[in-house]
């Protein structure tokens, strides 16, 4: 089957309580042959899976766009040890969607390694599913802890760090916004990567002697009237936003009629988003900080995101208003290095040789196979698949974000 023809192959499941229930039932352990399995003579098959409708389709739309120009690239360039790399996308919104997803790309279309491009509620799904069955799985946007502890041989971790490495930032940057706060609150999603980092966030502020006042919301929220009142009461100096650029754009939107006139917002990866910007308006910037979890924005002007930008136009049309953006890149950057393992590892592929080839990557980043630099370089040992350790502080710039280190 033709690249193109895997690609096209996404199907709508429509998995419910029932269906995961009966496939938590037991998840047999592979067998020898299946280490071998979506290898033929000229492809591997790799499978992924996120979200291509509702309200995180900002998350899995641009993965499966990142990857597809990614693997374009590769494959036109020259084969990976004599083989090309297809792609099979599959729509997984819900937590049901990414457990029936994950097994049918295994299971059904024996696909050779998985890629979890849902986010941290897709890689909480699926987590217990990938560790049972020992496929090779790269969880490339999911912060949460459920997917990267216990630690699991078959599981790696791609440029968007752990909620300690993150939160950590976020800390940093209120640190800079507030200087000597004492109190700091925190606006947090109830769904899994906002929690994540407030997990994270917490018990770091608190151990600086900060006091943390938390008000939570429901994804997609777009009234933060209680949230808003309930900080402005607190007379809080700054507040960290855990949630996506919209829920954080009405909130700081609705803010000032709310008493907060006079409050600086730290925002975390996902809401770090030029598309924020039309939002609040770019005069409501000027106390607005926040990190990427990449070098560069797609609006920055250094030549590996100008190329960047040049290609995936090239391929998918003049942009619309916040594309591409951060999923993008790092769907596109993460290909590079799972290319570069599957490279590494050899003719003789099979589960075993690429875990252990991939383990064995070094500062790997696109251009060592050709492409552009816009995510931070991934290492990997044997006891450390955690990618990467670094966020880039941001804060807007002539009504655009910019990394300022």
């Amino acid at each position: 089957m033709s690249a193109r023809a895997h690609v096209d192959r996404r199907l709508v499941l429509q998995a419910g309580a029932g269906a995961l229930a009966a496939g938590a039932l037991g998840w047999p352990r592979p067998a020898a042959a299946e280490a071998r399995q979506g290898i033929t003579d000229t492809e591997v098959l790799i499978g992924a899976l996120g979200q291509l409708t509702g309200p995180f389709a900002f998350i899995g739309a641009p993965a499966r766009d990142g990857m597809q120009l990614a693997l374009e690239k590769i494959n036109a360039a020259g084969d990976i040890n004599g083989r090309r790399l297809p792609l099979l996308f599959e729509q997984a919104s819900t937590p049901a969607e990414s457990v029936a997803a994950a097994k049918k790309l295994t299971e059904s279309d024996k696909v050779f390694v998985l890629v979890i491009a849902s986010g941290s509620t897709g890689a909480a799904a699926a987590a217990d599913y990938v560790r049972s069955a020992g496929i090779p799985t790269y969880n490339i946007f999911g912060a949460t802890a459920i997917i990267r502890d216990p630690f699991a041989r078959n599981v790696f971790h791609g440029s968007m760090p752990d909620a300690g490495v993150s939160g950590e930032g976020m800390i940093e940057q209120a640190m800079r916004a507030a200087p000597g706060a004492k109190k700091v609150g925190i606006l947090a999603g109830t769904y899994a990567f906002p929690q994540s980092n407030l997990k994270a966030i917490q018990p770091r502020l608190e151990k600086r002697g900060v006091e943390v006042v938390v008000e939570q919301f429901d994804a997609a929220a777009r009234d933060y009237t209680a949230q808003l009142v309930s900080f402005a009461r607190q007379r809080v100096p700054v507040i960290m936003i855990l949630g996506s650029f919209t829920e954080a754009g009405f909130a700081i939107k609705q803010a000032p009629e709310k008493g907060l006139t006079d409050v600086a917002w730290v925002l975390d990866g996902s809401g770090t988003n030029d598309a924020i910007v039309p939002i609040i308006g770019a005069e409501n910037t000027r106390n607005l900080w926040g990190y990427f979890n990449a070098p560069f924005f797609p609006t920055q002007t250094d030549d590996a995101m100008v190329n960047f930008v040049r290609i995936w136009t090239a391929k998918y049309g003049q942009p619309p208003q916040g594309r591409p953006n951060l999923y993008d890149m790092v769907a596109y950057g993460c290909t590079y290095v799972l290319a570069q393992a599957m490279k590494k590892a050899g003719r003789e592929l099979d589960w075993s040789t690429l875990m252990a080839a991939w383990e064995k990557l070094d500062n790997a980043k696109p251009s060592d196979l050709g492409g552009y630099d816009v995510i931070f370089p991934e290492s990997v040992t044997a006891s450390d698949h955690q990618g990467n350790k670094l966020v880039g502080p941001a804060r807007v710039v002539d009504g655009k974000w910019r990394v300022v280190w």
